[in-house]
């Protein structure tokens, strides 16, 4: 039964969600705690996600997903791009096609915690990096009630020293935008993508018949 083009992206979202939901529980529970690692387990999960609802065989879109990269690349170069992650998506269908990515830097601040200015200033700096390379950026504050997220022009521009309420966006929110199309560079293809120095590459590809809207 083809499904509608929302529907099926509401859906991708959701698995998505739960995801993030699982990796911010380990982080709550004190099980995960740098930054670094957080976010390879939210790409772990992420990955487990996607994986197994393409082996239960559910109908319309059908996702896969492939680690491309998962490792540390010379210290000079990400510092250069200041991303901690790329996630490439691209689907495939008869009333949609679209292939596309967005920078990521990840940061770990809860609700009511203000960051020191210095740690306000490096991240304002991270996020003009990758800005330089693509307007598609964002950064992801990871906390035990939750993930938020927020454009790196959002964040670059802002003085507000409280990242969670300066990331007004819950990751579903995030993940649906980027699945529905609004959100994405189309330029930095899944071979781009593999070539910016940055330590992790996540790349989910959709395939399936959907019906318009």
């Amino acid at each position: 039964m083809r499904t509608g083009f929302d529907e099926e992206m509401r859906s991708a979202a959701r698995l998505a969600d739960h995801a993030v939901a699982r990796t911010m529980k380990k982080y709550r529970d004190g099980l995960v705690i740098d930054e670094d690692d957080l976010t390879g387990v939210l790409v772990g999960n992420l990955d487990t996600e996607f994986t197994e609802h393409r082996r239960k065989g559910s109908g319309g879109v059908q996702w896969s997903s492939s680690i491309l990269r998962h490792r540390r690349g010379k210290a000079a170069e990400e510092k250069r791009i200041g991303a901690d992650m790329i996630i490439h998506v691209s689907l495939d269908s008869p009333i949609q096609t679209y292939s596309k990515a967005v920078l990521i830097q990840a940061k770990r601040q809860d609700p009511g915690s203000m960051m020191t200015v210095r740690d306000r200033d490096d991240l304002v700096k991270q996020c003009n990096k990758m800005l330089a390379v693509t307007p598609a950026s964002f950064v992801f504050d990871y906390t035990t009630t939750g993930m938020r997220c927020a454009s790196a022009t959002k964040i670059a521009g802002s003085s507000n020293p409280d990242l969670y309420s300066a990331c007004s966006w819950t990751s579903y929110r995030f993940f649906l935008e980027l699945f529905r199309c609004p959100v994405g560079d189309p330029n930095i293809t899944s071979a781009r993508a593999s070539d910016l120095p940055v330590p992790i590459v996540l790349e989910l590809k959709g395939e399936g018949d959907i019906q318009d809207e």
